[in-house]
This record gives structure tokens, sequence and C-alpha cells, in this order.
């Protein structure tokens, strides 16, 4: 009955759409005023359509938690036993009811911007609902035809095969609702931008401030979204890593670099009136790239850890993209024709903030080519093979790679963000502080070189970071002091601190051992002691794993040196610090996980993970000694933070312009 109210629904969603999209179309070849009646018709039938997508993610929700196992997905995803907040996020487990998820929140946005929109172009109002409701159209077909979310179930069962126990975390209860937002919001900008360039109202000022905040609204979402996903493998995965530049990993990356740079287009318009033309092509992108991560994700062409199998979905998406690039290179092509770009422009690029912001866009649009094709490398490279006649050779592109390039990148980008707050702090200082930072940044670069096995990049990046550290940190609190807006500050603070923290991740130290009981492996200046044995039980599951004490150890300080104890005279002494229980869990079901066990500290984090049991009773273990991993973390949230505070202050500069309109 659930399943069958289900598709009624979607079917009602996609014939709403259908019928505004219809209408919007025609609204465009009508006289004004039945264009506007038209208009409003076809607005009523696309927030309708809104309102029932979310019933009908409601209404699955509640199949699966109420044990409805006549719907297929239900009895794939879910089981009676399973807890409550797991079977709400084993509704996006699977490939149908994360596409509904995503879906939903796709509609939910765009009908929050339908709805609140106060433009009085009609031209432009039609031509956006045209495409936001033929868009959410395409998704409506997509459940219906291909993902099917209310299939019924082949056979009559009493209970389900339950949640993959990998995503039985909780990050994994948030991570996908947050990366879908981030995801959906990006639609708004491919259609305000679109509708823009095909009414002719690109110069439109309130244009480019829905932009602005939408594409904030995106970035910051889609930021929390690989956070917590970065979180959730380095907690459960067991490879003790935040990021393995995986395919899908790679695709969520892609719309985040696109997006940002088309922000800083925007910023470029807004403080010369340059890079106007560059923030039209690039703004509709991020949603494209976001097809094209849901593409990656189900098609199956590339092997990934995180991707469903490969379904129909595979050529409706495929088309559904072609669909949205044609738009866009139409949108391109008109919007070459009415944004003129004269040589004094162009000039503009070669000094002042018009160069940096042209260098920093370029830097974060040859990363996104760069690691899109690397991604892709696996797929391009054969065919590369046989239009060159290659010999049959493999040419793969290792973790190495990316992680030289994003080092690379790292560097330049934390300069950029120096010489920006230097150029935002002229006149109002001497040149005193670039000295300063100059120095500091020498000489960082010079201690971490030549202490570091005089390995170049590192030193480079730590150089910049010190470098950048000072002006970004001078621009922070001169702007406190003034009340003037801090987001950027704290943003490239943020970036400065992910660049320093990731690039000690070359640092990790990590060791692998059978050890006995009482036995012992040494990392660094830390001990890891296997105690003994431990087993739990539960009602459904039966933990079981070792018990290891961590222990630091400490040098005897000055006094002690001098005067040793008798009884202890040797230099070194320990403190024990942890005592972690890295374990398997051992279902009832006959299933198996693992947990790792990590200690975060402030400087370190402690991860040991327990990969067996091997002959004579020893445990097999991977320790290690990761630096700066809180810190890592601390980053994301002040990027975030960064994104947030300047949606909210776009929100009160717009408050302040409306009290000022006289009544």
């Amino acid at each position: 009955m659930m399943g069958d109210l289900g598709e009624v629904l979607l079917a009602a969603v996609f014939l709403l759409c259908s019928f505004a999209t219809v209408f919007a179309l025609a609204a465009l070849k009508l006289q004004i005023e039945p264009a506007k009646k038209v208009f409003l018709w076809a607005r009523r039938a696309m927030l309708t359509a809104v309102g029932l997508a979310v019933v009908t993610l409601v209404l699955l929700m509640v199949a699966f938690l109420t044990d409805d196992f006549s719907i297929a997905v239900v009895g794939q995803y879910s089981s009676a036993g399973l807890d409550f907040f797991y079977k709400l996020s084993a509704v996006w487990a699977g490939s149908a009811g994360s596409l509904l998820l995503w879906s939903v929140t796709m509609f939910v946005l765009f009908g929050l911007w339908l709805a609140r929109t106060d433009s009085d172009e009609l031209k432009f109002n039609t031509i956006a609902l045209s495409i936001g409701a033929s868009v959410c159209l395409g998704f409506s077909a997509l459940l219906i035809f291909v993902a099917k979310p209310f299939a019924s179930s082949p056979v009559i069962i009493d209970d389900g095969i339950g949640l993959n126990l990998l995503l039985q975390n909780l990050w994994m209860i948030i991570h996908p609702p947050l990366l879908f937002i981030g995801y959906s919001a990006f639609l708004i900008p491919f259609v305000i931008v679109l509708a823009a360039v095909f009414a002719g109202t690109v110069g439109n000022s309130e244009f480019y401030r829905q932009l602005r905040c939408w594409l904030l609204a995106g970035i910051g979402f889609l930021s929390l979204g690989i956070a917590t996903g970065a979180r959730w493998s380095y907690l459960e995965i067991g490879w003790g890593g935040y990021w393995a530049w995986d395919p899908v990993e790679n695709a969520s990356l892609l719309p985040w670099l696109v997006a940002v740079a088309a922000l800083h287009g925007l910023a470029g318009i807004r403080l010369a009136n340059r890079f106007r033309l560059w923030t039209v092509v690039l703004a509709p992108v991020p949603f494209i790239l976001c097809l094209f991560a849901t593409f990656i994700t189900r098609s199956g062409l590339l092997a990934s850890v995180h991707s469903f199998d490969r379904n129909v979905m595979f050529s409706a998406l495929l088309a559904f993209i072609g669909c949205c690039l044609l738009l866009w290179v139409g949108c391109i092509i008109k919007a070459a024709k009415n944004i003129s770009i004269s040589p004094s422009r162009l000039s503009a690029f070669g000094s002042g903030k018009g160069k940096l912001l042209f260098w920093a866009n370029l830097v974060f649009i040859s990363t996104a080519v760069v690691i899109g094709t690397a991604t892709f490398w696996p797929l391009i490279w054969p065919v590369i093979r046989k239009v060159m006649s290659i010999p049959d050779a493999s040419f793969t592109l290792t973790r190495i790679f990316y992680d030289r390039l994003i080092s690379g990148v790292g560097i330049l980008l934390a300069f950029l963000v120096g010489l920006t707050a230097l150029a935002n702090l002229r006149g109002r200082r001497s040149l005193l502080l670039p000295l300063l930072s100059g120095s500091i940044g020498l000489a960082c670069f010079t201690l971490v070189y030549k202490s570091g096995e005089k390995q170049l990049l590192p030193g480079l990046a730590y150089g910049a970071c010190a470098f950048s550290f000072i002006p970004v940190l001078t621009q922070l609190l001169s702007n406190l002091k003034a009340r003037t807006k801090i987001s950027s500050s704290i943003a490239h603070l943020g970036l400065l601190l992910l660049v320093v923290t990731a690039g000690f991740s070359s640092k990790e130290q990590a060791i692998r051992g059978l050890l006995n009981t009482a036995g012992t492996i040494t990392i660094g200046k830390y001990e890891f002691i296997y105690d003994s044995f431990v087993h739990k039980s539960f009602e459904d599951v039966v933990k079981v794993g070792p018990e290891i004490v961590v222990r630091k150890i400490t040098k005897k300080g000055f006094v002690e040196k001098l005067w040793p104890r008798k009884s202890n005279s040797n230099s070194q002494s320990s403190v024990q610090v942890a005592v972690l229980w890295p374990h398997n869990n051992l279902y009832s079901n006959g299933q198996t996980s693992s947990e790792v066990a990590v200690q975060t500290r402030l400087f370190e984090d402690i991860y040991v993970s327990f990969d067996g049991v091997g002959q004579d009773s020893r445990v097999l273990i991977t320790a290690k000694v990761k630096p700066l991993m809180l810190w890592l973390w601390v980053s994301a949230l002040l990027i975030v933070a960064g994104f947030v505070l300047a949606l909210l202050e776009a929100k009160k500069s717009v408050e302040r312009k409306l009290k000022t309109v006289k009544p």
C-alpha cells in the first residue's frame, strides 16, 4: 500500500513538473498580461510539485522506520533490529534512496528560491522557471522510470538484509544529506545565470547578489559534506586516512574548486568590474560537475569504495548531463556576444588585485582540470595507447602524483592569499609588514628544508603559509576593529592551516607487527603494549580485540640527570597516555566489521587497528602516529565558518540597503 502511494506521488510530481515546464515555455510566446497569468499557473504547479516531493521522501522514511519490507529497497538496506537513526540513514544508503534524497533537496531549494525571488523581470522569471522545472522534470523521470525507490519486493520477507556495517556510523548519517544540499544549492546558480543570459539581464546587480549567496550556500554545505565524509573514512574504512584520491572523492572536489573560482570572479566584478564573462561561464559548471559526480558513483566505470553497482541509470544520467551541457554551451555563446571584453579590461589583469584574482582563478580551474583528467585516466590511457599504437604498458597515476599536485597548489594559493592580504592593507601599514612576513616565511622554509631531508615542496608549503599568516591575521584584526567584513580572512586562515596540516601528513609514522601478551612496538616517543585480549557480548554482536596500552616515553629533566635515583638510573621514563581497544564485531547473522581505536591529542592522533590473530595467539595490529589531525578538522571548520559568515554579511548588507530606501 505504501509503495503504491509512493509511486502515485512520484507520478504526480512528474506531471506537475511537466505542466510547469510546458506552461513556462508557453508564457515566453505570449503577450505580457496573458504571460503573467500563465507564469503564475506554472509557478503554482512547481511549488505543488515541491510539496509532493517532500511527501514522497517522508513516505519512504516512514517505510524504513516501520519495517515495510514489501518495498524492495527497505528489504535490501534495512532490518527489523536496526537502530532508529541507522534505519533513517538506510534511506539514502542505496542508489534509489540517495537519488530521491538529492532530488527532494533540489526541489526544496529551487522552490524556496522560486517563492522568495522578487525580480520584476517577467522574461527572466519565466526562463528561470522553465529551466529549473525541466531539471526537476528530468530528476523525477529518473526516479519513476529508472531508480524506482518504491518498487515492490519480488518475494515476501520477514526481515531485511540490513545496512552495510561500514555505513553504521554517525558521520555517514549526516554526510550524504549535507553533500546533497550542497549539490542542490548549485542548481540555483545554474538556473539564474542561464536565465539572466537568455533574458538579457546580466547587468542587473540583483542577479550577482543572488548568484553570490547561492554559491556561498553551495560551497558551505559541500565543504561540510566533504569534511564529514573525510571523517567517516578516517574512522571507519581503516586505512587511517581522510582522503584516498578515490574517484568519487575527486568528483565531489571538482564542483567545490570551480565554485570557489566563480566566487572569486564575483569578487573581481564587485571590486573592479572585471571577470564578468568569466563568472557567467563558470557559475553554472558546479551543478554540471555534481551531475558528473552522480554519474561516476552510479556508472561503475571507475572502481571506488563509495560507488554503487552499475545499473540502467548509466545511460539516462549521461543523456541528462548532455542536455545540461548543451544549455550551458548555448549560454556561453550568447554571453560571449553580449558581454564585451575590451583591451583595457584585459590589461587590468596585469596589476593589483585584478592580477591576484586572475591567478587565483587560474590555479583553481587548472587544478580542477588536472584532477578531473587524472580521475578518468584509467579510461583515457587505453584510448591514447590505441590511437598512438603504443605498446601495451601500464601508465597509472598514483597517490604520489596527487600529493605533489596538491602540494604545489597549496603553495601557490597560500602565497596568493598573503599577497592579497598585503594588497588590502596597503596604505595602512609601512614596508615593515611585508619585510616581517617575508623574513618569517624564509626562515620557516629554511628550517623545514634543512630538517626534512631537503624536501623542497614541504619547505615551500610551510614557508608560504608562514609568509601569509601575519598579513592575513593583521587584516582580520583590522577588520574586527573597523567592524567590516571578516569572512574572507577567516576562510583564508582556514586554508593556510589546511595546507600546513595536510603537509604534515607526510610525517606520519606507522608500524605493523605481531605481538604476544606484554609485547611492545615503538613509534617515535610512543610505546604500544599488548595488555590482554578482550571479549564483550551484546544482544546480537560479540566484540573481540586486543587492549593496547599506549605509553609516552619522556626524557628526564636536568635535575634528575644530575642526581638519578638508584631504582631507575636510565635517562628515560614513560607515562601511560591511553588504553585503546581496536576490535572486530561478530554479528549473529554472520557479518563482521572492524573498528579502529583513535585518541586525538593536541598535536597528534594515536591510531590503532586490529588486523587479525596470527600464530600462537599473537595479535596483528597496525599502529600509527598522525601529526596535527585535530587541526585538520579545525581548518575545515574555519573554512566553513568563513563561507557562513560571508552569507550572513551579504544578508545584512541587503537589509541595510532596504532600510535606506524611502517608502
